[in-house]
């Protein structure tokens, strides 16, 4: 089966699926063979185009159908998340950039939050679409600034909140914090936000970022376009650093007030949970950089 016979039977399926009397059309009466579900006439009617253009949909003669049709096909046909999926890439090659699901990347299935605190050895957590944590392990919660005698812990629930906003990540945690962490992120956040206008969190994460003296410039300055975080490696400060068996400790305090830390560079391994569009799996990778004073921990700072 190609992709227009899959299409074809994608969408013939989902109208055969849908009383027309849900959608308001009367109930058939009279004798007659009649064909289950929605005609094409009738779902052309519902989404204010003509016989002949939804005809041409279903058939797989439309080259490039515009994503408003497509979404609005979706919606009338009443299809889940993983159907429109298929529609996008019998139709155009590629699956949707955003879910239809208002509450999507907003949660994650309780397997994933298992997982991730079982995982030993290497820091990792999941994010929601607005960069609350869902889930994390021990080993993350020990990277972030600790102040001495005191158990690790996560500095906030949300984390773009805390890097942009919070003296503690500006100063201390993230090594060269404008031009390496707020840019990126920053821009991260603006084009998040664009693609859920209607995300409340998103909203007013944005809005307390743009009133910040410091990251607001940051945050509307449209020249900075880097929104990819996987691969990407940026220098930081790493609280629960342990230096393998036999290698020198190279902690050095940052400040009177937190704990001695290892500075380095972590590299940011990102996946997206099939059930939950828009969270995040982040898998961090730190990498120490030699001791105070030779030219990479100089450049680093």
């Amino acid at each position: 089966m190609n992709n227009r016979e899959a299409q074809q039977h994608l969408l013939r399926r989902r109208r055969e699926a849908i009383d027309p009397v849900e959608l308001g059309w009367p109930q058939r009466a009279g004798r007659g063979r009649r064909a289950k579900g929605l005609s094409q006439v009738q779902v052309a009617q519902a989404l204010h185009v003509s016989e002949r253009t939804y005809a041409a949909l279903e058939r797989g003669t439309i080259a490039s159908p515009t994503p408003e049709l497509l979404d609005s096909v979706a919606r009338v046909l009443r299809m889940e998340d993983r159907e429109r999926s298929a529609l996008y890439v019998y139709a155009l090659g590629h699956e949707p950039p955003t879910s239809m699901d208002p509450a999507a990347g907003t949660s994650v299935p309780s397997a994933w939050q298992k997982a991730v605190r079982k995982v030993t050895g290497q820091p990792c957590y999941i994010n929601d679409i607005a960069w609350n944590i869902l889930a994390a392990n021990d080993d993350f919660m020990r990277m972030f600034p600790q102040e001495p005698g005191k158990p690790p812990r996560l500095p906030e629930r949300n984390l773009m909140r805390w890097m942009l906003l919070r003296e503690e990540a500006r100063e201390h945690h993230l090594v060269d914090w404008e031009e390496r962490w707020a840019k990126p992120v920053a821009a991260k956040l603006r084009t998040t936000v664009a693609a859920h206008p209607g995300n409340e969190n998103l909203r007013r994460l944005a809005q307390e970022v743009s009133d910040d003296p410091v990251a607001g410039p940051i945050y509307h300055d449209h020249n900075i376009t880097y929104v990819q975080h996987d691969g990407a490696e940026r220098p930081m400060r790493h609280a629960g650093f342990t230096a393998p068996e036999g290698s020198t400790d190279l902690r050095d305090p940052c400040c009177d007030r937190h704990a001695p830390s290892q500075l380095g560079n972590v590299t940011m391994c990102t996946a997206q949970p099939d059930a939950s569009p828009g969270a995040r799996f982040f898998f961090l990778v730190f990498e120490p950089l030699p001791a105070a004073g030779c030219p990479e921990h100089r450049r680093a700072r």
